[in-house]
């Protein structure tokens, strides 16, 4: 690869500028201004801040509301992550088979990961729709699995279905990369196995799985804290109802800041969203350093 000249460097700068602009503006100016608004009671876009410590990091961490949206958070990102790598993995591990129809069979598995999380919350609106007319009901009743149309997103279910419609968004990434660490391992390995008189299950378990634990971690490392961070498909599905159900940590910062008009408490609680992804990103790459893989 040539290198750059010295002569080109002014254009370069010049031609990467809108970029670091954009980035600055939309990433970097927000997340500084977040950081700087927890420690300040504020009036947001009047100039009128006042320095009050750790004043609304107290404030936020002796509200009940937050614990509980933290509890709710924390539920839904272990059987949302939980459902997409057992999911994932187990059609990656067909998908990577000899079979007819392979590339035509990824390409349908990946459509949900293409689609913006609205359009996930409308199809699983359609199909949640509480009466006879909803898509689920109608298949279930037709069936005579059950009676009488069921609150898909009511009281007591509501929490459950969302994990559903997150798993069916994610399943796709976590499939991709664990198809991907599944292609790269050699045939040999798997060929000097069978001579050795080693079963489908022996395989799985002591050669398929510990190399692919490189790929798992870093795999869950990433739809770990999306799904920590995970708004807009629960909001555009349940608002955070019924009853606050599914009121995760996303959308109790946006009710705080946005509705509420708590830009500071707001954003003390991204804040502490932030904490918690580090801390979470830490624990994988202590993983990551203890077996050695980098």
């Amino acid at each position: 690869m040539p290198s750059l000249r010295k002569s080109d460097l002014p254009i370069a700068v010049l031609l990467l500028l809108p970029v670091f602009l954009f980035v600055g503006v939309f990433a970097f100016f927000p997340a500084f201004y977040a950081a700087y608004l927890s420690f300040y009671r504020s009036d947001f876009l009047i100039m009128n801040n006042h320095f009050v410590g750790l004043d609304n990091y107290v404030k936020v961490l002796k509200d009940g509301e937050f614990w509980s949206s933290l509890a709710k958070t924390l539920s839904f990102t272990f059987w949302s992550v939980l459902g997409q790598f057992v999911l994932g993995l187990l059609l990656a591990l067909v998908l990577n088979q000899k079979i007819k129809a392979t590339t035509t069979l990824r390409v349908l598995i990946t459509i949900p990961w293409t689609l913006s999380p609205v359009v996930i919350a409308v199809i699983f609106q359609a199909l949640y729709v509480p009466n006879r007319t909803g898509l689920l009901n109608y298949f279930l009743m037709s069936l005579g699995i059950v009676d009488q149309p069921i609150a898909w997103l009511g009281i007591g279910t509501a929490m459950a279905m969302v994990v559903v419609a997150n798993i069916w968004f994610g399943m796709p990434f976590s499939l991709i990369m664990q198809l991907a660490g599944l292609q790269s391992i050699p045939n040999d390995v798997y060929e000097a196995a069978t001579v050795d008189g080693a079963g489908l299950w022996r395989k799985f378990f002591q050669i398929t799985l510990p190399l692919l634990k490189p790929t798992i971690l870093v795999n869950l490392i990433w739809i770990s804290i999306s799904t920590l961070n995970e708004f807009d498909l629960v909001f555009a599905l349940t608002g955070g109802g019924p009853m606050n159900q599914t009121n995760l940590l996303g959308i109790d910062m946006y009710n705080t800041a946005f509705k509420a008009g708590q830009f500071e408490v707001g954003s003390t609680i991204a804040m502490l969203m932030f904490i918690i992804n580090a801390l979470l990103s830490l624990i994988y790459v202590k993983s990551l350093k203890t077996e050695n893989y980098y």
